[in-house]
């Protein structure tokens, strides 16, 4: 369909009917945003030449964008409205026809009455004067904003932790644990200095996460004496660059990590023995991806594979200790309540394997984590 610039039927900030009739267009499309709503919400209207509005729809807008999908029925919904305002009703003209058409050969609207009624109070404003309706800043309403420079996210976490060996003899002195709940609050910080709004690069900066146990205790031998207090952290640093995939962002990480595992004293202050303690290092290589699904609502995904380049196992115990294969993976939903502020409620998997070689006593260990989480992010 032929479009000519908002400037050529505006008059200061409204539309001038009389330039709209000697242009000799089919119609005008008006749109506006909401400014309180929250999602925002964009309403598209197309008016005749004379200022009846023959069309009306609402669109959620998530992140500041409309999904493409949408922008296909608007096309189609402007088309069928233009068209069926000046058309016999049993024309049935194909998009790819009005597209063919150009605008000195479209088709006159028919004359208005003599007076020319500007649109009812309270309609959709019109672009502004000397804008191009054509332009991409005019169809991202205003210009797509950047990403955000800083991401703040925190999280509980609500796990089951195992930890078992392969090739196990009990008497060989090391012992097993399982703790059904373990509250682990998680937080991420990220500040992202390269950011465009448009193309396929959308961010890329430093990030730095970590997650420490709260209250995590084992028993010892006696059931029914006091427990030994468990501790349980991992920390990592790195760089992340997120891609635009449409309306999803795609975003590859590295990094390096730090966990630890230990068992202190009683209160008593009896030691507990067979637990090995780990001061592991890791390279972190991960994949996170996110994007609307309806509305408000999103999911979100990430996915780390970490190569343990030491384990910090005592070597006089673990002669030829080594790191085995490592992961952590998340899926979630998204809630976005405001365009700085999103919920979220996910799944979390994890498995380390740690290569002992202790004949009489263990293969290897192996730590298994599996629960979910309720957090926000906040973006600025």
């Amino acid at each position: 369909m032929g479009c000519v610039p908002a400037s050529t039927v505006m008059t200061g900030k409204k539309v001038d009917w009389d330039k709209v009739r000697r242009a000799r267009l089919e119609g005008v499309v008006v749109g506006g945003l909401s400014k309180e709503t929250r999602p925002q919400v964009l309403e598209v209207s197309f008016l005749t030449p004379d200022a009846q509005r023959a069309w009306r729809e609402r669109y959620t807008v998530v992140n500041g964008r409309v999904p493409s999908g949408n922008l296909v029925q608007i096309r189609d919904a402007v088309f069928a409205a233009a068209h069926g305002a000046s058309a016999p009703p049993t024309a049935k003209p194909t998009p790819s026809a009005a597209a063919a058409t150009p605008p000195a050969t479209a088709r006159t609207a028919p004359s208005p009455p003599g007076e020319i009624a500007p649109p009812a109070a309270g309609e959709i404003a019109p672009p502004a004067a000397g804008s191009d309706v054509s332009s991409p800043s005019v169809a991202e309403l205003g210009g797509r904003p950047r990403p955000d420079l800083v991401e703040v996210e925190l999280a509980v976490q609500l796990l089951h932790r195992s930890w078992d060996y392969s090739g196990y003899d009990p008497a060989g002195g090391l012992r097993t644990y399982t703790l059904s709940l373990l509250t682990e609050p998680r937080g991420r910080i990220g500040v992202y200095p390269l950011r465009t709004a448009e193309g396929f690069l959308a961010s890329a900066g430093l990030e730095l996460a970590g997650a420490v146990a709260v209250g995590a205790s084992i028993a010892g031998s006696d059931p029914a004496a006091p427990r030994f207090p468990l501790s349980l952290w991992w920390l990592d640093a790195g760089l992340r660059v997120r891609f635009r995939l449409g309306s999803w962002t795609l975003g590859p990480a590295v990094g390096f990590r730090l966990s630890h595992q230990s068992v202190g004293p009683g209160s008593a202050g009896a030691t507990l023995d067979g637990v090995p303690t780990l001061d592991a290092k890791a390279v972190r290589l991960g994949l996170e991806a996110a994007g609307p699904i309806a509305g408000a609502f999103g999911l979100i995904a990430e996915f780390n594979y970490l190569l343990v380049l030491s384990t910090g196992l005592d070597s006089t115990a673990f002669p030829d200790q080594s790191g085995g294969p490592a992961f952590e993976g998340r899926l979630g939903v998204t809630w976005q309540v405001s365009p700085s502020l999103r919920l979220f409620v996910a799944g979390t998997l994890s498995r380390e394997t740690y290569t002992l070689n202790v004949p009489g006593s263990a293969d290897s260990a192996q730590a298994s984590v599996f629960g979910g989480e309720l957090g926000f992010r906040v973006g600025f």
